[in-house]
Formats: structure tokens, C-alpha cells, sequence
């Protein structure tokens, strides 16, 4: 699915569909990612306000086979066992690789394959987090900036966010259930689009 072909990742609806095949199948059509996952809550008790719905980081994952160098940012609770965790605050519950702001990360241009993001929701959610409220448009930008060309961007959040339409292609969306009278969230896919220097003659 990416624009120029070359040694980008690509998304794999198939595998994902062949490694869950009790549930409904996600659709790839004309280019398109959409579908609808139920993710129930965890019946253990949550480490922390929030943390991913269950089955959806193996859901995630399952689309994405190819890729090495995966990044969670902000990374909540979540243990570095799928990728490097970054995260504004390390605490009893919060263990991750690196403690940086999402908008300023510590790392080089064209680090990962793949960044997989679940920020707090609003400013309410960010103060029971201990943070401020997230820099979306900011993180956004900083995400394009060490992803490799070709390389992907999901983000679960009640919305999917806004985006340059000459860095970002939007490829997918999957709503994301929990259970009864909670809130549907947005799994929203985005390539980085590979971009083609060209000098004047």
C-alpha cells in the first residue's frame, strides 16, 4: 500500500484476519482499512486509568507482520515487549524505556517502522494521568519525523486527528467497541507518505 514500493512495511488485513479467525473479518477495499473490533474490558483490574482495550495491541500488531522498530508513545502501562515505550512519567505503575514528551522525542529521523499511539482523551483524562494535556498536532508532526518513509502511524482516540495531507495518507479506519454504554473509540491508520525530493534546474 505504500506510494513508491522500496524495502516500507506494508499492512497485512490477511494475516490479521487469519490470526483471529473467530472474529468478524476486518475489509480492505480499494485501498481502504475499515471494520469493527470488539475489544472487551479486562475482567483483571487496570494497572492504570485506561490502558488498552484487550485484544487490540494483538489486533494491531497482527496488521503490521514486517514491521521491526515499533514505538508506544505515550505507552502507559504498557511493558516493552512489542517495541520501545516512551512516556512523560515514570511511576510505580509506568516503567517506560524513555521518559520524554511526545512532542519532543528522543530519537532519530527515521527510527521506526511503526508508532502505535494511545493518548489520554482530554484534559480531564491527562490530569488523572499527572500530565498535561496532549500536544496532538505537535506529536503528530514529531511522529513523521522519525518514522521511515512508508511507515505507519495508529492512533486510538475517541477521534481521529487532523493532518497534513502531503506527509500523511489516511488508510484505515476501525471503530473499536468495549462493551455496553461505554465510549466507541477510533483506530485510525495513517502511512507516511514518501516524499520525492526534486531540485531545480
Amino acid at each position: 500500500m505504500n506510494e513508491l514500493g522500496g524495502n516500507a512495511i506494508v499492512i497485512s488485513v490477511e494475516n490479521l484476519n487469519q490470526t483471529f479467525l473467530k472474529y468478524p473479518v476486518t475489509v480492505e477495499d480499494k485501498g481502504w482499512i475499515y471494520g469493527v473490533w470488539y475489544c472487551s474490558t479486562p475482567w483483571r483490574k487496570a494497572k492504570l486509568y485506561g490502558e488498552y482495550p484487550a485484544t487490540f495491541l494483538k489486533r494491531a500488531l497482527a496488521l503490521f507482520p514486517d514491521a521491526v522498530d515499533i514505538l508506544h508513545a505515550p505507552s502507559g502501562t504498557l511493558e516493552s515487549v512489542s517495541g520501545i515505550t516512551l512516556d512523560l512519567v515514570a511511576d510505580d505503575v509506568r516503567h517506560p524505556d524513555y521518559v520524554a514528551c511526545c512532542s519532543n522525542m528522543p530519537f532519530r529521523n527515521g527510527s521506526f517502522d511503526l508508532i502505535l499511539s494511545d493518548p489520554p482523551y482530554s484534559k480531564k483524562d491527562s490530569a488523572i494521568y499527572g500530565c498535561p494535556p496532549f500536544p496532538m498536532n505537535r506529536f503528530v508532526k514529531e511522529a513523521h519525523r522519525v518514522l521511515r518513509p512508508g511507515g505507519y502511524l495508529g492512533v486510538l482516540h475517541v477521534y481521529y486527528p487532523s493532518y497534513r495531507r502531503k506527509d500523511w495518507k489516511l488508510v484505515g479506519l476501525i471503530a473499536i467497541i468495549t462493551g455496553f454504554m461505554r465510549m466507541t473509540r477510533i483506530f485510525s491508520i495513517f502511512e507516511r507518505k514518501i516524499t520525492v525530493e526534486t531540485k531545480d534546474v
